[in-house]
């Protein structure tokens, strides 16, 4: 619909819902020539489960709100994100992201969600799913090549490639993640107990889990990641497929309103 859109000319495609709308959006957005989207803006209506872009920007889902963004638009040009990765059947697959692409927890997370839907709504499910996860969490292999160097292999229970700083209806992943930066802060997790996971989770809705053993960041512009253990991938919410993956940022990709 959004592509649709774009080749009829529409000035601005605004997602009412959350953020897996938004991703879906942009997704259709950037998949779009450049031409076409030279002309239009994004924006969104936060009545999802998550809405933490929405969020991100300041924006609320009330009337003022909304006349506002689109009478009186303040137009914030935003990275975005893109992941090639393995898709169902072994296919490959490039999807585009705006706000959070992660593998691991994340990706265990989202296939929980997917699988059971979100019928305490997002902030709850997403903590109930995650509490479910980590019962069951387990470090996982991971090859990693940053901005083309290779890391030397290592065991991760969560590795985030963040544009923007939460994810999971508030879940503060990544506290210092600016989507205008030219750079996508990548987050890592690596081994350790489910006890000492479990005891940690309530740090990461306040940023606090950034300053404890095991928790690492980076600035990045591109990842490679593969590994010899089913690993899934939560893309803006979505558990859409597995590695290996290739994640990129893509500068100044997409106009968004913003109040």
């Amino acid at each position: 619909m959004a592509r649709q859109a774009l080749a009829q000319g529409f000035e601005a495609i605004i997602a009412v819902g959350g953020d897996g709308t938004v991703g879906e959006i942009v997704d259709g957005y950037l998949g779009a020539p450049e031409l076409l989207r030279r002309r239009a803006v994004l924006g969104t209506v936060p009545v999802g489960s998550g809405c933490d872009l929405a969020r991100y920007l300041g924006l609320r889902c009330d009337g003022e709100s909304i006349s506002e963004m689109i009478q009186r638009p303040r137009i914030r040009v935003l990275d975005a994100g893109a992941v090639d990765f393995k898709g169902p059947g072994g296919a490959s697959l490039r999807r585009y992201f705006i706000n959070v692409a992660a593998f691991g927890l994340a990706g265990d997370v989202a296939r929980r969600v997917s699988a059971r839907g979100k019928a305490w709504g997002g902030t709850l499910s997403y903590l109930l799913s995650s509490l479910a996860a980590l019962a069951q969490a387990k470090a996982k292999p991971v090859d990693l090549i940053v901005d083309g160097v290779p890391s030397p292999r290592a065991s991760y229970h969560l590795v985030v490639m963040a544009n923007t700083s939460t994810f999971g209806g508030g879940m503060r992943v990544a506290p210092q993640a600016d989507p205008e930066d030219g750079r996508l802060d990548l987050i890592t997790v690596e081994e350790m107990s489910r006890w000492e996971l479990v005891r940690r989770l309530p740090l990461i809705y306040t940023g606090r889990h950034m300053r404890l053993p095991g928790v690492g960041r980076r600035l990045v512009r591109r990842l490679e990641a593969k590994g010899d253990e089913a690993t899934f991938l939560n893309i803006d919410g979505e558990a859409l497929g597995m590695l290996p993956a290739i994640f990129e940022v893509l500068p100044k990709a997409v106009s968004f309103l913003s109040l």
